[in-house]
């Protein structure tokens, strides 16, 4: 996967705040699903390859 970043793709920030919002209990069903949203627009940098790539 590149290194590129083409505005495509959620920053740590974002992702870090969302993943919060996702485990906090009291979190509104909307906030959730928006947090969720915006971690699947996140980068993955675990070392997982992303399954579209491993189709090419």
């Amino acid at each position: 996967m590149s290194n590129n970043h083409d505005g495509k793709h959620s920053s740590k920030k974002m992702s870090a705040l969302a993943s919060k919002v996702l485990h906090d209990k009291s979190a509104e069903k909307k906030a959730k699903s928006l947090a969720g949203s915006v971690l699947s627009q996140a980068e993955t940098h675990s070392g997982e390859s992303d399954s579209r790539e491993e189709e090419k």
